[in-house]
């Protein structure tokens, strides 16, 4: 089972361990790097608003966790932030 039907899992029970996040989005990290971070990030913002009310918190929770981890573990240089300001389509907040 992979990284991300696991995130989906938890979120479809209704409950996490917080080692369960850390283990899981370090494993995305080290399969997939930044990258299968920022996928696994659009796919809640995109997927949130179509779940059912009890499951959005612990999605967002999860949105909340790998922001931080990939904000933690990959920095965004200053030249990414304008590159993001000059492309509004590609931001994310």
């Amino acid at each position: 089972m992979s990284c991300e039907e696991r995130i989906w899992q938890s979120i479809g029970r209704g409950k996490v361990r917080p080692s369960e996040v850390l283990n899981a989005l370090t494993e995305l990290d080290n399969r997939k790097g930044p990258v299968g971070l920022y996928a696994l990030e659009q796919e809640l913002r995109r997927k949130i608003p179509y779940l059912r009310p009890t499951a959005q918190p612990l999605a967002q929770a999860w949105l909340e966790a790998t922001v931080l981890y990939r904000e933690t573990y990959y920095p965004e240089s200053r030249l990414s932030r304008l590159f993001q300001l000059l492309n509004p389509s590609r931001r994310t907040t």
